[in-house]
Formats: C-alpha cells, sequence, structure tokens
C-alpha cells in the first residue's frame, strides 16, 4: 500500500517537473557504507558514486559516522523541485534516535524511510543503533548447545531404556540365548564369527537364533556366510 502512494505522489509530482529531481533507493549497510541506485539529473560529487546517463550509482562511506553505539546517516545535496527516495536501512537495526529534515514515512517493519519532497532543500539526518553482532553469535551459539544436548540425551536415553528392556527378558531365555544377546549389546556380529566366541555347536545355534527371531530380538541381514546379526 505503501508502495502504490508513493508512486501516485511521483506521478502527481512529475506532471510539474522543469528542473532537478532525484529519485530512487539508498541502502545504508551495517558496516557504515551506503549503496545508491537513484535517477537524478543533478550530479553529486560524492567519492565512489557516479553519475552517469541521469543516474547515481556506486558505494560511499562519506556520509555515515559513529560516536559510540549511535551511528549518523546525514544526507544534505540542496534544492530539487522532486524528491522521493527510499533509505533502507541495516537489517540489524535496534533503533531509531534521532529524525530530522524532509517529509517521510517510516515503515519500521520494513526498516525503511521513504523521503517526499517538492520545491525544497534535500536535507534528512538520522541517528541510529544497530544490534551487537555478539549477541547474534551467543543467541546461535545457545541454540547449537541446547540442541547438542537434546541430541545426546536422546541418544543415551534410547541406549538406556534399549539395555533395560533386553535385559528385563534375560528370564524368559536360556543361558545360551542370553549370552547371544550380551555379545550383540556391544556390537552387530556376523553369525559365523559370534557362532565361533560362543563355541556352541551349528545345529543349536541356528535354534537359538530363530527362537531369538521368534522373539522379535534379533534380526539378520546378508545372505550366507556373511548374514550379520543385529539386536532390534
Amino acid at each position: 500500500m505503501r508502495m502504490i502512494y508513493l508512486f501516485l505522489v511521483f506521478i502527481l509530482l512529475l506532471q510539474n517537473v522543469s528542473a532537478q529531481y532525484i529519485s530512487g533507493d539508498v541502502y545504508i549497510l551495517s558496516n557504515g557504507d551506503v549503496s545508491f541506485f537513484v535517477d537524478s539529473d543533478k550530479e553529486l560529487n560524492i567519492e565512489g558514486l557516479i553519475f552517469e546517463n541521469n543516474g547515481i550509482n556506486g558505494k560511499t562511506s562519506s556520509l555515515t559516522s559513529k560516536s559510540g553505539k549511535e551511528w549518523f546517516f546525514i544526507l544534505d545535496f540542496g534544492d530539487y523541485e522532486i524528491i522521493l527516495l527510499e533509505i533502507h536501512l541495516p537489517k540489524n537495526l535496534k533503533s531509531i534516535n534521532h529524525l530530522e529534515g524532509v517529509d517521510r514515512i517510516i515503515d519500521i517493519d520494513g526498516r525503511t524511510i521513504s523521503l517526499i519532497g517538492e520545491n525544497e532543500k534535500l536535507y534528512f539526518q538520522i541517528e541510529y543503533e544497530l544490534k551487537n553482532e555478539n549477541d547474534f553469535f551467543w543467541v546461535f551459539f545457545s541454540i547449537i548447545f541446547i540442541l547438542s544436548l537434546l541430541v545426546l540425551y536422546l541418544f543415551f536415553d534410547f541406549f538406556k531404556r534399549k539395555k533395560k528392556k533386553l535385559k528385563d527378558i534375560f528370564p524368559l531365555i536360556n543361558d545360551n540365548e542370553k549370552m547371544i544377546i550380551e555379545l550383540l549389546m556391544k556390537k552387530p556380529m556376523r553369525q559365523r564369527e559370534l557362532r565361533k566366541k560362543l563355541e556352541i555347536p551349528k545345529a543349536s545355534f541356528s535354534r537359538y537364533l530363530v527362537n531369538l527371531e521368534k522373539k522379535k530380538l534379533i534380526f539378520r541381514e546378508g545372505e550366507g556366510k556373511n548374514k550379520v546379526i543385529k539386536l532390534k
């Protein structure tokens, strides 16, 4: 809605154009640099800005200054018949402490100030503060730290509950099946390797594995001798 209003104002002002005008976008960056994307029939003698084909473009640091935590931005470009500029404030804007100069429309949410003037001097000053980058760092660090703790808690809680579940079923299985479970609690193992460690006859070992599978305590992956046994 604000852009529609500005467009209508610009059209009305253009009807009376006979001399100097300035319109477009000015971006104030967090490091104090200012980028211009402006149309004008009047050149600005400012280092870093280029005037060409009725356009002013470029970047300059000569329009801002800083005292303590407070930044200052000043436009003082003389008289214009038409002034229609969009001043875009830094994304990490914390507060606007002072404004003065040509008539303006402020969009706090969009961090934009629209300057509108007719037959007057282009003078505009703003004093503002930015959020400390360290604040963002500590917020980000805190979020990562909390998420890491949560992941660790869920990881250990999962294995704690899994271990408790397996111990709860020990009374329901025989001693050899219990030894199979205890070894698999340490790591998954190949079927041949597991039987060799337990020194259980092949026929009995196969029967124990079938019983544990039926009780949904283990499962086997792979084919033939390469089968790996894992806990569920």
